[in-house]
C-alpha cells in the first residue's frame, strides 16, 4: 500500500511539472507577446506636437540623391509617411499626383518617407510620374522620430506634418483618409497664406 502511494505521489509531481511547463509555455509564447504588442501600440500613438521643431533627417531619394530637411528651409513642406510597396501606398501616391499641381501653386514642397528601398521609390516615381522626393528609410530611424512607426514591422502610419519655412510643425494630419488629408492640407495652406 505504501509503495502505491509513493508511485501516485511521483505521478502527481510529474503531472504538476508538465502542467507548469504548459502554463509557462503559454505565458512565454502567447500572453507575453500580446502584452508587448499592446504596449508598443499604446506607445506608438502620439504624433509630434504642433510648435515643435521638425526632427532633422538625411535620406536617399528615388534618384539616390541625399536629401536633408534643411534643403526645404524657407519653404512650406508637407512631410508624409507612406508604404510604397503596398496597395494603400500606391493609392496614396495617385491621390497626391491628382492634387500635386494645386499644392505646387501654393508653393508647398512634398516629401514622402517610407521603409521602402530606393529602387521601389524609383519605380513608383516613374510609373506615376512623381517629381517630389520619395525618401528611403529602411532602418526606420526617421520614421520613428516622427512617430510614424507601427507595431506591424516595416509599415508606416498614415501621418503627415505641415512644416513652415523655419522647420516648425504647424499642422499634423493623422488617421485621415488620403483624400480628406489632402483637402485639409489645401484648406490649411489657404488659411495660413491669408495670415
Amino acid at each position: 500500500m505504501e509503495r502505491k502511494r509513493a508511485d501516485n505521489f511521483e505521478l502527481q509531481k510529474k503531472v504538476h511539472r508538465a502542467i507548469m511547463k504548459i502554463v509557462a509555455g503559454m505565458l512565454l509564447f502567447t500572453i507575453l507577446p500580446a502584452v508587448y504588442a499592446i504596449g508598443v501600440m499604446i506607445n506608438n500613438g502620439k504624433p509630434l506636437p504642433i510648435g515643435k521643431q521638425a526632427p532633422e533627417f538625411g535620406l536617399l531619394n528615388q534618384n539616390s540623391a541625399y536629401v536633408k530637411n534643411s534643403n526645404y528651409t524657407g519653404n512650406w513642406c508637407l512631410i508624409y509617411f507612406h508604404n510604397a510597396s503596398r496597395a494603400e501606398g500606391l493609392n496614396q501616391a495617385k491621390h497626391i499626383k491628382a492634387h500635386y499641381e494645386a499644392l505646387q501653386q501654393m508653393k508647398l514642397q512634398l516629401v514622402g518617407i517610407s521603409y521602402d528601398s530606393v529602387p521601389v521609390h524609383h519605380d513608383l516615381a516613374e510609373r506615376l510620374h512623381l517629381t517630389h522626393d520619395l525618401l528611403s528609410d529602411p532602418e526606420g530611424d526617421v520614421i520613428s522620430e516622427y512617430s510614424a512607426h507601427t507595431s506591424m514591422g516595416h509599415m508606416a502610419k498614415n501621418i503627415a506634418y505641415l512644416v513652415n519655412g523655419a522647420g516648425i510643425i504647424k499642422k499634423v494630419y493623422a488617421g485621415l483618409e488620403i483624400e480628406s488629408q489632402l483637402q485639409a492640407v489645401e484648406n490649411d495652406m489657404r488659411d495660413l497664406a491669408s495670415l
